[in-house]
């Protein structure tokens, strides 16, 4: 009798799972083959010539891409069974269940869970699904306090899942095991456990205890860089910015140097880290916009002096951990030996991304370490890789370096602060108005196609109301606030281990970010019509043992190389171009005159002029191509190189002027501004100093032809030889003619 009973309890779990396992698998092979069918429609309604290129030369990895999925899927199958049938069973009991009681239990739970776990992304990362959300975007909790809000919202969305997956361990435990044998097994052992552990713990102890020593002053220092893209200076609290966006940077500012004008010669990612990274302008280490050939690339890796590739020839441990914006030191490497980031600038990554995106079950399970083992390329997906990850991966190459005796150079860059300027819970509400009900309520809203295959795709920025361009503004702080965040806890990572007191830290970026100054939008590296903000960094340097100051002199990017140097291993590098500022740090000099030179990088949107028609320059998709033999890396085409250089705006800054260099459709144009009184530059004042205009001009040009840099006093001072003659190629740049751009 008793067994029968087993048999027919056997029947029934074999009944249950089976039907599970079957409903399971068919729900996310519908979910599956409706996602195919939204990217096709999707690819379908893109009119640019990399949809053209995508489906004609790519159509095979596609293909194989998507077919790759269904891994993702299965393994996702997999793990509903194991959660749902524990549940499904306790919840028929122990009577032989129909087919279809399982099923709809199983679609039930199913649609609850991806329920839940929209719900968690819409509030936790609402950038992702707010395309899918209604246009009210309600608020959840709004009159809460903040506190409560969080500890609910959490309670509900991470709280009750951990109970339910305990719960589920524990009855596979159950059914699995033999649990009476592991219970005898676990009294008899458990004070052999607990006398194992504790000695462990001792050893432990007692071994940190004996490593426990303070660095001697003849000890080489540390290095830390932590940047973030796109972040402003301004917009830090510690230099004057109204709100408290940064307490944590603020406090490592009061004991740190703070070079308050420091500038980076081209206002673009690639570009900007090139240069902090081997003290060269643009012009000389070669890569002068986003999609440079494998030529240039190849240039810089075998000509350009490397600050990390010295620093470990020096005995230094070098590292740099990234996201999808450090993608760039794949291809330029700079000498680090250990580099942690995304691969991003792959056309198929590209590619990949967008497949993905039609998938929305996937964007569920990206946030945490298991999504990432079970879709490998989401760490290369913009804003996908959290910056909170990447600060993770940091903090654990800090505390378990192999050598710790050896000095380290480690680089941690994120995108935190990138346009469209999101973050997670709760950042992206910090700063904002919660009655806010707009279009870009998590995110700067904009259309990836428009993007591509318009260069004016940035128009509507310019009608936006006052209450939009704040609400913006809210969003970019919140970004700022995230950032401090993971700075915090890099810093507190530091101090417990005891490495404060011998590391330099740098916090810095890439470049600074027009948030709608007068005749600018939402960008960078475009135009030097407007103020400093595009191409204005945070450099605030940390070095032990030194008294802090504020430094309000031109520094540039470029100077922080040979500067590190210097602090580190005492040594110079003939083939910097930038100037050791340590004659700052020590407090040896007061002023080390030095000027701004800069021009802008590739134009992703319209540069404009205040007054003639803007140089047209054709969109992302028609200046580009997607090199094979580059691995599948967006190139610009051979043919516009020359025009696009020509094209560039060009900037001489010193203390009190700024010379801007604009081509236009009727040849090229020269506005002077003076920036103690004028810092927005709103007026041209050239006329009225015509012989400022000369001198500026000429040494302006000094640089753009012959790469001649020159101080500040210099340029006021030295008596002008004959003016420098602008070949006529600058008056005549030609590019397609399709659209009219009216000046601002």
């Amino acid at each position: 009798m008793a067994n029968k009973e087993d048999t027919m309890k056997n029947h029934t779990v074999g009944s249950i799972l089976l039907w599970t396992c079957l409903t399971v698998v068919f729900f996310h092979m519908v979910l599956f083959l409706i996602s195919c069918s939204m990217l096709l429609n999707q690819a379908k309604s893109i009119n640019s010539t990399f949809t053209e290129g995508a489906i004609q030369d790519h159509g095979v990895y596609l293909f194989f891409g998507t077919l790759a999925l269904l891994r993702g899927y299965l393994l996702v199958s997999i793990c509903y069974v194991i959660v749902l049938f524990p549940i499904i069973k306790l919840w028929i009991g122990d009577t032989e269940p129909r087919k279809v009681a399982v099923i709809w239990r199983a679609l039930l739970l199913m649609l609850l869970s991806i329920l839940a776990l929209f719900l968690r992304m819409m509030i936790f990362k609402p950038y992702f699904v707010a395309q899918w959300m209604p246009e009210w975007q309600f608020e959840i909790m709004p009159n809460a306090p903040g506190e409560l809000k969080t500890i609910t919202l959490w309670t509900l969305l991470n709280g009750i899942p951990i109970i339910i997956i305990s719960a589920v361990i524990l009855f596979w435990l159950k059914h699995l095991s033999n649990q009476l044998k592991l219970l005898l097994t676990f009294k008899i052992k458990m004070r052999y456990y607990l006398i194992g552990a504790s000695a462990i713990l001792l050893f432990w102890a007692s071994s940190n205890l004996l490593k426990l020593t303070f660095p001697s002053e003849t000890e080489r220092p540390n290095v830390i860089i932590i940047a973030s893209d796109s972040l402003r200076p301004d917009h830090l609290s510690c230099n004057g910015y109204p709100r408290n966006t940064s307490p944590n940077i603020d406090a490592l500012e009061a004991k740190s140097i703070n070079f308050t004008k420091c500038f980076t010669p081209i206002g673009s990612t690639l570009e900007s880290m090139i240069g902090l990274m081997s003290s060269q302008y643009p012009h000389t280490h070669g890569v002068r916009h986003m999609f440079p050939s494998k030529n240039d690339v190849l240039k810089v890796n075998q000509e350009s002096p490397k600050l990390p590739k010295i620093l470990k020839n020096s005995g230094y441990e070098t590292a740099v951990i990234g996201d999808w914006c450090s993608a760039i030191f794949n291809e330029v490497p700079m000498g680090f030996e250990n580099i942690q980031v995304s691969e991003f600038d792959s056309f198929r990554i590209w590619l990949s991304q967008a497949l993905y995106m039609s998938h929305p079950v996937i964007p569920m399970y990206f946030d945490n370490k298991f999504g990432y083992w079970l879709f490998p390329k989401l760490e290369s997906f913009a804003h996908y890789l959290r910056a909170e990850v990447v600060t993770d991966r940091a903090i654990n190459k800090i505390k378990n370096r192999k050598n710790k005796t050896k000095p380290f150079f480690y680089t941690i860059f994120t995108g935190c602060n990138h346009f469209a300027y999101h973050a997670p819970y709760p950042y992206y509400e910090k700063w904002t108005d919660p009655k806010y009900q707009g279009p870009n309520k998590y995110q700067v809203h904009f259309d990836p196609n428009e993007f591509i295959s318009s260069s004016t795709w940035d128009e509507k920025f310019f009608s936006y109301s006052d209450k939009e361009k704040q609400h913006i503004i809210d969003l970019y702080d919140g970004c700022v606030s995230r950032f401090d965040d993971c700075v915090g806890r890099i810093i507190k990572t530091l101090e417990s281990e005891n490495l404060m007191d011998n590391t330099i830290v740098l916090i810095t970026s890439d470049h600074g970010e027009d948030l709608f100054e007068p005749y600018t939008s939402l960008t960078h590296g475009v135009s030097f019509n407007g103020g400093d903000q595009g191409n204005l960094v945070p450099c605030i340097l940390y070095v032990p043992k030194t008294e802090p100051r504020k430094i309000n002199h031109i520094t540039r990017n470029i100077d922080l190389a040979p500067t590190l140097l210097k602090l580190t291993v005492n040594k110079t590098e003939s083939r910097f171009e930038g100037t050791n500022l340590s004659p700052y740090i020590k407090g040896e000099a007061s002023d080390l005159n030095l000027a701004f030179y800069g021009e802008t990088s590739f134009p992703f949107v319209q540069r404009r002029t205040k007054s003639d028609i803007p140089l047209y320059v054709p969109p992302l998709d028609e200046l580009t191509y997607v090199d094979k033999n580059f691995k599948f890396h967006i190139v610009l085409k051979p043919e516009y190189e020359k025009n696009l250089i020509k094209s560039k705006e060009r900037c001489l800054r010193t203390k009190s002027w700024k010379i801007v260099f604009s081509p236009t459709k009727n040849g090229y144009i020269h506005s002077l501004y003076n920036i103690e009184n004028d810092p927005q530059c709103l007026k041209d004042v050239s006329n009225e100093f015509p012989s400022i205009m000369k001198r500026m001009k000429h040494f302006l040009w000094e640089w753009i032809l012959h790469g001649k840099e020159y101080s500040n006093d210099q340029i006021m001072n030295d008596p002008l030889p004959s003016v420098n003659q602008i070949p006529s190629d600058y008056e005549n740049i030609k590019f397609p003619q399709s659209e009219t751009i009216s000046p601002l």
